[in-house]
């Protein structure tokens, strides 16, 4: 046990997100699978509810795929974005075409509910600024992560408003669920225009030139390609330094509209 504690701690960032990302993924799965076959015999909202966890499931899925083989960033993306507007669809659907029946909980359930809720808000907060300028896969991941912490807290205010037993609760439900639904449906929007770039495993690069080679520089070696261009999210381009026939550098985001 010991031994694989050391080797998870000794991760990089990007292996440890994979690696939570793939646990969670599983389990994640399971319950949507579970809830999937309750709803089909007892409850249709839970079908919905399936529904939208497996939207949400599969843009990670599609995330995970993408950082392992590095390859079709922009169809992937894509295929993201429609996903996580999927899910925002059958979540908002779910507050509007769905009859909900308030239920009886323990004070204990709430607690630990609002706990569990929280701290999957935390993470995904903290995850996203970890994950600043690693490539569109890790935001992806982090995007979709705050959208279930986000579906989770609304969970949590459905519970607590039912134990302490509110009147009128879908009033309230349902302009948090707007909320959330319309998070989502622009971080969906966010990721499908946002510069489609995999930077995973290409921050660093070295070129070496054979025969003759044009290189636009400054007159000192200095050389900046731009690899996506959008004034609004940060053009990415290559900096590099141009040393007789090679050419050293990385690749940068720069400023964006805010900031």
């Amino acid at each position: 046990m010991k031994k694989l504690i050391d080797k998870y701690t000794g991760m990089s960032a990007e292996k440890k997100i994979v690696f939570n990302t793939t646990v969670g993924l599983c389990f994640s799965a399971l319950l949507a699978t579970g809830k999937l076959f309750l709803g089909i015999f007892n409850d249709f909202d839970l079908c919905i509810v399936a529904m939208y966890t497996f939207a949400m499931l599969f843009a990670k899925l599609q995330c995970l795929i993408g950082i392992k083989e590095n390859t079709n960033a922009r169809k992937r993306n894509t295929i993201v974005a429609l996903s996580l507007l999927t899910s925002s669809i059958a979540f908002m659907a779910r507050l509007f075409f769905v009859q909900r029946t308030p239920s009886t909980y323990t004070l204990n359930y709430v607690v630990l509910l609002a706990f569990i809720a929280f701290a999957e808000l935390g993470f995904a907060v903290a995850g996203m600024i970890r994950t600043k300028r690693k490539g569109l896969y890790y935001r992806n991941i982090k995007i979709a992560n705050m959208g279930m912490a986000l579906i989770a807290i609304l969970t949590t205010q459905m519970s607590l408003l039912d134990f302490t037993g509110t009147k009128n609760t879908d009033i309230y439900n349902a302009f948090s669920g707007i909320a959330v639904g319309l998070f989502i449906a622009l971080s969906a929007l966010y990721v499908f225009f946002a510069p489609k770039i995999s930077l995973v495993g290409r921050e660093s690069n070295v070129f070496v030139g054979e025969g003759t080679q044009t290189v636009a520089t400054d007159g000192q070696g200095n050389v900046k390609i731009l690899l996506v261009s959008s004034r609004v999210y940060g053009s990415y381009v290559y900096v590099a330094k141009l040393d007789g026939k090679t050419l050293s550098g990385e690749i940068r985001q720069e400023a964006s509209l805010w900031k």
